[in-house]
């Protein structure tokens, strides 16, 4: 019999209200590189609940055994974003600010905002984000979907 223990370590920043999560980081391997996960906006807090997507980004980054940890930013951090994107708010600094120390301490920088409606404040903060990242454009790769059988 063989017994394995692991451990995901996670630190969440959130605002003094809790409606906004700037980042999200689990670390499984301290020894291997970060990768920063660009998405549209958090479905959960991350620290204890999980939405579909942050589990599929882990399970994909860490079967990849190349990254120890990931950054999981967002274009827009409200927590309880409605479905509806036309409510989404203007980001604020603390957006950013969290956005590009994550991928300032990273290898990879994966863009995963998925297609959105053209709705001008996301269209006008994803141009402000692709301009911000033009100095890191060696470390951009673009998701997309796998392949189903």
């Amino acid at each position: 019999m063989n017994t394995i223990k692991s451990m995901v370590h996670t630190e969440a920043i959130f605002s003094d209200d809790e409606q906004h999560r700037y980042l999200l980081k689990k670390t499984w391997n301290e020894k291997k590189t970060a990768c920063t996960v660009i998405t549209m906006y958090p479905h959960l807090d991350g620290v204890l609940s999980l939405d579909l997507t942050t589990v599929l980004i882990l399970n994909q980054l860490a079967n990849s055994e190349q990254y120890g940890a990931v950054y999981l930013v967002n274009l827009f951090t409200n927590i309880k974003t409605p479905e509806n994107l036309k409510h989404i708010k203007e980001p604020n600094d603390e957006t950013d600010i969290h956005l590009m120390k994550a991928i300032s301490e990273s290898e990879t920088v994966i863009l995963a905002y998925g297609v959105y409606t053209k709705q001008p404040v996301v269209d006008d903060h994803v141009t402000q984000v692709m301009e911000m990242l033009k100095a890191h454009k060696k470390k951009i790769k673009k998701a997309h979907k796998p392949n189903h059988k």
